[in-house]
């Protein structure tokens, strides 16, 4: 009897704040502790929900910790931080948030292409810093183009893929995708897109944007082969993952003047380490990251 009386008790990997801050309401009388990402046994041992921060990583061991564990809720829109096998082992059932923030990383890609293509950032911090002579050689080397006449090639079209699809319509740019499960014809004439292969995207596109999940087909998918492809002044977007990317390959080519500009929304491992590969590129390379 005194289990069947007993309340849910939630752990929430994130700080009380964060969930004021949106209006969460929990039901009467659930136990509800906060965590912020320090997954302990004290913890965990009688939980029976985990809403985890889609930065976290939860491992098997951490289910161990909590024995009537029943759901991990991430807020992330995929899985690729939570042991999912280990948590079928288990019985445990994973959700996610699946676009939840479909709108919100459209827009945000489309602010990062814009940056690339028009080098505001890279403009913005020179004449801060070193005046508007400086910053006008940066212009008058580097080029500012217009969008318009661009030809846009994404990579996933998911949810968000498409909302980022429907962005650049009107902006006059000819529109391409690659995804593994092709659009029908119908919805592409709706959308007026033309589907080309993964290579031949990256080798006609001027702006390559990418909206892919992580599974193992997806990893990788921006690498050495299609770095090189690319044209020499072309826009590189990532608001997938930072697993979606080879930073050899991006580093590479902005080293060696190969692409444009590279926008990442995200990188491998997240939080960034003070060493991260991107952090120790030479200045030229990073005037264009």
């Amino acid at each position: 009897m005194g289990d069947s009386n007993r309340k849910p008790v939630v752990v929430c990997g994130g700080p009380e704040e964060k969930f004021v801050k949106y209006g969460v309401r929990w039901p009467d009388g659930w136990e509800i502790r906060y965590v912020h990402r320090t997954y302990e046994e004290a913890s965990l041992k009688d939980a029976d929900y985990l809403f985890v921060d889609s930065m976290d990583v939860i491992t098997g061991e951490i289910m161990d910790m909590a024995p009537r564990l029943k759901v991990i809720h991430t807020e992330g829109v995929s899985f690729d931080r939570v042991d999912v096998d280990a948590a079928d082992e288990r019985g445990i059932l994973v959700c996610n948030n699946r676009a939840v923030n479909k709108v919100s990383v459209a827009e945000h890609c489309i602010a990062l292409a814009l940056a690339g293509v028009k080098k505001i950032t890279l403009l913005d911090d020179k004449i801060k810093n070193d005046g508007y002579v400086a910053a006008n050689e940066i212009f008058q080397e580097l080029g500012v183009r217009e969008v318009a006449g661009m030809k846009i090639g994404m990579i996933g079209m998911g949810a968000i893929g498409r909302e980022v699809l429907k962005r650049w319509q009107g902006w006059d740019c000819d529109l391409y995708y690659y995804d593994p499960i092709r659009m029908p014809e119908e919805a592409e004439k709706e959308y007026g897109v033309t589907y080309l292969e993964l290579n031949e995207l990256f080798r006609m596109a001027d702006i390559v944007t990418v909206h892919v999940p992580v599974v193992p087909s997806t990893v990788g998918i921006v690498g050495w082969d299609q770095i090189k492809l690319m044209k020499k002044n072309s826009v590189l977007v990532n608001v997938s993952r930072g697993a979606m990317v080879v930073d050899e390959a991006v580093i590479w080519a902005l080293e060696n003047d190969r692409i444009g500009c590279a926008a990442l929304d995200t990188v491998e491992p997240e939080p960034m380490p003070d060493d991260h590969p991107y952090l120790r590129m030479s200045d030229h390379a990073r005037r264009r990251l």
